[in-house]
């Protein structure tokens, strides 16, 4: 996710040489680091390939069951652990298998896995570690929602070291987003005698078989130390550490060299044209798979009315969010979810442009009237539509003022809005629990089809059995063009009955100095199931 979904306190430069130089805690290893040195101005110059520092943040430990479930999360734990298979810049690629076949019906897939991957304490990765990952990652579902595919896993059948074969109970459209190119595999002589794997937080927990080992995490400081894997089986580490650190101004940063690249959206537009022409630094540009979007709580009175959401819907001005939020460094947001640039995005559903006449006539023809003259409509038996929106405010995740325009544009049509900031663990546990009205709120994945499962992530209060039959059917559907009708009803049926409204895609940046590394992309549908973020493992790997 960023994304992803993408919220990540000033730390000194002293920092970079006082603690994240030095020897790593936590490994019991010494790591061979480009040690930094002071250039006149005082500014820190590292040697190529030696240190690479990104922004990041606490996302949990970096162990696939205790990440926090949002794409940076996965991101801090995929330089660690590997998948079946992996994407680059344009397609699904070899990974830790060489090849694959499937069955006709799509139920069953055979994997031929690469030979001489080793993990990180230097035993054998064998097809019996890919068969206890998946039963194990089956029988722990309910620990993250992240690996949820995995129900659909009957059996998994081994023959020989380095041959697998995963028996599905239906065919699965998605194996590749969702299952093979997502679930990490771990070492079954760690993982086998663990009984609670959200709590296996020790060294022995972050062993795998990726490109970077970690040798530091500091969860009060959000930082992440990586050292690379000298025997990564995919080629040679092109940076010796890589330190993933919480930072409040990444374009600060970015200019006094705490760190080398950072990424940019919507609102930040203004700072990457003064990138763009300057020398310093490149620019490279990705499809922001993200979205940002009101989200209604369907089963509470009385937004779980459809007239009502739509009325909300129209009241709401996208285009001042935009012009005044991120100064154009945004599109209007497809109603069905799914971004233009995906390959599944289909443009004819319903639409809600900007129209507080047809809002309010919406609220009229619901009896929600002003009754006692103060402004603020009533429902029929007297309760004043005054609400709570919740929003996040992370530093890089702050949404206050979309919703400060949202509650202003919602007053002018006599629906009075109190705006409560949040961060975003907070913000997520609340829509969990369903207690909430009115939310802002945002996540990635959105160009492929299984984002839809559940349209209103992360509050679920949507419930629909011809949408949930919908989804899956095209789910088992194996033919690319069939699916494609399929998912383009789903957006339709998303627009029609308006579970979340959603409010703009973001435009996104990675600005970074090509001097210290140049091999950024973005991944096209988004890393693993479809992270937008340009922090694929790959970059750091020389093919």
């Amino acid at each position: 996710m960023r994304r992803g979904n993408r919220t990540w306190i000033v730390i000194f430069l002293f920092v970079l040489l006082t603690g994240l130089i030095a020897p790593a805690c936590g490994s019991g290893e010494e790591s061979e680091v480009v040690a930094p040195t002071a250039s006149p101005s005082g500014e820190v110059e590292v040697e190529q390939l030696g240190l690479l520092t990104v922004p990041g943040d606490d996302w949990g430990y970096p162990s696939p069951f205790s990440f926090y479930p949002r794409g940076p999360g996965y991101i801090a734990m995929h330089f660690i652990f590997d998948t079946l298979t992996w994407k680059d810049e344009n397609d699904v690629i070899p990974w830790l298998a060489d090849s694959w076949s499937t069955s006709e019906d799509g139920k069953d897939w055979t994997f031929q896995l690469r030979e001489g991957v080793k993990w990180h304490d230097g035993e054998p990765l064998t097809a019996e570690d890919v068969k206890f990952s998946f039963e194990y990652g089956k029988s722990h579902l309910a620990v993250s929602s992240w690996f949820a595919a995995l129900a659909d896993v009957e059996s998994v059948e081994v023959s020989g070291d380095h041959e697998v074969t995963i028996h599905l109970t239906r065919p699965l459209a998605s194996f590749q987003d969702d299952i093979a190119g997502n679930m990490p595999i771990i070492p079954k002589h760690i993982w086998e005698d663990v009984e609670d794997p959200a709590k296996f937080t020790t060294e022995e927990a972050v062993i795998g078989s990726g490109p970077f080992k970690l040798v530091d995490y500091d969860k009060e400081e959000g930082t992440y130390v990586y050292d690379a894997n000298n025997d990564f089986f995919a080629g040679r580490v092109l940076v010796k550490r890589l330190v993933m650190r919480r930072v409040s101004d990444e374009a600060l940063a970015l200019e006094t060299g705490t760190v080398d690249e950072a990424s940019f959206w919507g609102k930040e537009i203004d700072l990457v044209g003064d990138y763009e022409e300057g020398e310093r630094f490149e620019v490279i540009t990705g499809p922001s798979f993200w979205v940002l979007q009101v989200i209604f709580n369907n089963q509470k009175a009385p937004t779980n009315l459809v007239e009502f959401r739509k009325a909300v819907a129209h009241a709401i001005d996208r285009e001042e969010i935009i012009d005044k939020v991120t100064h154009g460094g945004a599109i209007v947001a497809h109603p069905g979810i799914l971004h233009p640039d995906s390959d599944w995005y289909s443009p004819d559903v319903a639409t809600y442009d900007y129209d507080p006449v047809e809002a309010e006539r919406l609220l009229d023809s619901l009896d929600f009237v002003d009754r006692d003259g103060d402004g603020v409509r009533e429902t029929p038996e007297g309760e004043k539509l005054s609400f709570v929106l919740v929003t996040t405010s992370d530093y890089s995740s702050d949404y206050s003022r979309e919703a400060e325009i949202i509650k202003d544009n919602l007053g002018a049509v006599g629906i009075d809005v109190e705006v409560k900031a949040l961060d975003y663990s907070t913000a997520d546990g609340i829509l969990r629990e369903g207690n909430f009205h009115l939310a802002i709120n945002g996540h990635g994945g959105i160009a492929v089809p299984s984002i839809l499962d559940e349209p209103d992530w992360p509050a679920n209060t949507y419930k629909s059995e011809e949408y949930n039959a919908l989804y899956q059917q095209q789910s088992e559907e194996i033919d690319v063009e069939e699916r494609g009708e399929l998912v383009a009803q789903l957006q339709a049926m998303v627009a029609d009955d308006l579970p979340v409204f959603t409010l703009y895609h973001p435009k996104m940046w990675c600005v970074f100095n090509p001097e210290k590394l140049d091999t950024w992309f973005y991944t096209k549908n988004g890393v693993a199931f479809g992270i937008p973020i340009e922090m694929n493992k790959l970059i750091f790997v020389e093919r």
